[in-house]
């Protein structure tokens, strides 16, 4: 009986340690599984949110490339940004998260300007946040915007705090990654929420939790007659388990007996190929990150920054004779504007393609702009190069031609050769850049070669557009008039306003140089509102110095037109200035109808509403004069001066004159000579049919105060 007492209380010690030890392994190793499986996922997750930090911000680089190559505007540009980092403006203020960045179920980018003003967030966007603090109870408040902001202005950081998740009001705990953009002053972050991490974690867990149930229930029954058998196995799985804290990840073999260890082992084979899953989820997250860092997703070839790596790896390694082409599809905006973006991404994947081909160990394709190419050439010959050049262009415009593309596709292009081992990287681009912007002011498209005058006259260009900006906001701008005249009375029936600039530090700079600037830095809209300000208050006086009756004319540029805001603005004006819009005259050139001219025309309904008369100026130099004519009411056509030097010498010229003197008179519009220069000349137009001329032969342009000659 005392043995049989001592074996049953042994057996029940033993069944006793046995559970106990079962339970106390099994945990040891759900649990430390759970957390190497949960800090994996976390610590991917952190990589994770740094590299789309970084992609957004490579983003954000190209984008801004194109804002400094005129492709977009700013604000276009961070628009774009927003819509691809986290989705497109709603209705109500908000944008839903549809980037194909993955953060986890509920992460999403966010950016900051400095001062706390939300720039880009599904839900507060254009919000001050810089007081919001940690909705976690805290006794010391923690504002978590200065955090952000503080961590990305050192280089980057991580911020842990409680938030809400979004489009809720339930609270969770969050990590993001911020760091600083200097171009635009944004700060860039990418958040998520511990949870979504947190999610495979708790599938590992509730495994683990059922095989101890298992294990202990098995444990109990089977007592210490399993005790042998169950060493080994367990040491087998404790073995793997170690591995797995290394990162070595891998299956254990199965047991040949279903019992309390072979669920053991099965379950923890389960865990591994969960975390072995979630690995390699977030690996080939990586790789897509990845892609989306080095390469151009409309074209195929590498972006400017993988091609930056790409060079500067053949500068470190190689020292021949090197080259950099940069290549800008001639004309690509009016391209898109005639044919469509669609038919532009399809120019772009074609070239794009076509480069990737002809890609190898001597020769770095790239696109590093909206149109906008590169191409590194390894091993050159100096005086065949740009032989090799045009005979490559000259292929790829006939594949192009060939694959029924546009035959007016041509290319901008600047060249740089390397003769140095010390030039880098970004002195070799700029000065290709510097080659590439001297082809398209001056209009060639053929090659052309860096050489330092084109940096001075882009110097000048430069310097001359922060003297427009100080010059806009200043009031620098003087505007000289000058008369129209009718010839048969020789009365002077309205003035056209022309601006003219003087600068201390470059002297007088004609509007021919300077107006093409205004376009180019987006400067035309403040511009022209501070001419037609001056000008209407030159108007009364003007009035006092010729006539009455006399109009006011002013050029428009297009862009002015394209601004919702434009027809409000004439009409505070004229209420300002308290001036008759019968008097007005507003000059504006066909190429406003390259763009949406169902748009236009409402304008210039809206315009013409208010009082203020339309001159259509340059007729006869755009391509479809005729068209708009009889789509827009004009109450005056003003002939190009190329038409009018020409009647006296050559009869077509002549012909063509009398056309549209002919057509306005159907039309009910008033004609204007421009640029009559000689009294054969102004005879001439009489002749024809046009009383009204405006040119050097009656008088020049001059200030209000200097006297009528």
């Amino acid at each position: 009986m005392k043995i049989g007492f001592q074996l049953n209380k042994l057996h029940k010690k033993l069944v006793f340690f046995t559970t106990s030890l079962l339970i106390v392994s099994s945990l040891a190793i759900g649990l430390s599984g759970y957390y190497v499986a949960r800090n994996a996922l976390i610590e991917r997750g952190k990589i994770s949110l740094k590299n789309g930090v970084n992609s957004a911000l490579i983003l954000i680089s190209e984008m801004n490339n194109e804002v400094k190559s005129g492709s977009l505007t700013l604000e276009e540009a961070q628009e774009k940004v927003k819509v691809l980092l986290v989705g497109p403006m709603l209705k109500d203020g908000t944008r839903k998260i549809s980037s194909t960045i993955n953060f986890g179920k509920n992460g999403y980018y966010i950016a900051y300007s400095l001062e706390g003003l939300e720039v880009m967030h599904p839900t507060l966007e254009g919000q001050n946040v810089w007081y919001f603090e940690d909705k976690n109870d805290t006794t010391k408040p923690f504002y978590i915007v200065r955090d952000k902001i503080e961590k990305a202005r050192k280089g980057g950081g991580y911020t842990e705090y409680t938030w809400e998740y979004p489009y809720s009001t339930e609270l969770g705990e969050k990590i993001v990654y911020s760091k600083y953009d200097p171009s635009w002053g944004w700060v860039v972050t990418a958040g998520s929420y511990i949870s979504d991490f947190d999610a495979e974690a708790f599938v590992i867990l509730e495994i683990t939790a059922l095989i101890i149930i298992i294990i202990v229930i098995l444990g109990f029954l089977f007592s210490r007659m399993y005790i042998l058998s169950i060493t080994l196995p367990i040491s087998r799985v404790v073995k793997a388990m170690k591995e797995a804290e290394l990162g070595d990840y891998h299956s254990i073999s199965e047991t040949k007996i279903n019992d309390e260890l072979g669920h053991l082992v099965s379950g923890f084979n389960n865990m591994i190929e969960s975390i072995e899953k979630a690995h390699s989820e977030l690996i080939n997250k990586d790789d897509q990150l990845l892609k989306f860092a080095y390469y151009d997703s409309l074209s195929g070839l590498p972006n400017a920054y993988y091609f930056r790596i790409s060079v500067n790896s053949k500068l470190a390694n190689s020292k021949n004779k090197r080259a950099l082409l940069l290549l800008d599809i001639k004309d690509f905006n009016f391209i898109n504007s005639i044919y469509g973006s669609e038919y532009g991404d399809q120019v772009i994947q074609f070239i794009g393609n076509s480069m990737n081909i002809n890609s190898g160990n001597e020769l770095i394709a790239a696109r590093v702009g909206g149109n906008e190419f590169a191409i590194w050439m390894e091993n050159i010959v100096s005086s065949s190069v740009e032989i090799g050049i045009y005979a490559y262009i000259e292929s790829l415009k006939l594949l192009l031609k060939q694959n029924n593309f546009t035959n007016h596709l041509d290319f901008y292009m600047g060249l740089v050769i390397i003769e140095s081992v010390e030039d880098d990287y970004d002195q070799i681009y700029k000065k290709a850049s510097i080659a590439l912007q001297y082809s398209k002011i001056k209009g060639h498209v053929h090659i052309n070669q860096y050489n330092d005058d084109m940096h001075k006259m882009l110097e000048r260009e430069s310097k001359i557009i922060e003297l427009l900006e100080i010059a806009i906001k200043q009031k620098q701008f003087k505007v000289n008039y000058q008369c129209k005249v009718n010839a048969i009375t020789n009365e002077i029936v309205g003035v056209e306003s022309l601006a003219r600039w003087h600068t201390d530090e470059l002297g007088s700079i004609s509007p021919s140089e300077f107006i093409p600037l205004l376009y180019k830095s987006n400067l035309m809209s403040p511009f022209s509102k501070l001419i037609i300000s001056m000008s209407f208050g030159d108007f009364e006086k003007l009035k006092e110095k010729y006539n009455e009756n006399i109009t006011l004319s002013i050029n428009i540029p297009p862009n002015l037109l394209f601004e919702t805001e434009f027809v409000d603005y004439m009409e505070n004006s004229i209420n300002k200035f308290k001036i008759d819009p019968q008097k007005i005259m507003l000059e504006i050139t066909e190429d406003v109808f390259i763009g949406d001219f169902d748009l236009i025309n409402i304008q210039i309904e809206s315009i013409k509403k208010l009082g203020i008369k339309i001159s259509l100026d340059d007729f006869g130099t755009g391509y479809s004069s005729l068209n708009y004519l009889t789509k827009v009411k004009f109450d005056e056509i003003k002939v190009d001066k190329t038409f009018v030097e020409h009647i006296l010498t050559d009869p077509t010229s002549e012909a063509l004159f009398r056309s549209i003197i002919k057509i306005a008179n159907a039309l009910d519009c008033n004609v204007v000579a421009e640029g009559v220069e000689n009294r054969d000349q102004a005879n001439k137009s009489i002749e024809c049919g046009c009383t009204i001329i405006q040119g050097y032969v009656y008088y020049k342009p001059s200030p209000l105060e200097e006297p009528i000659a």
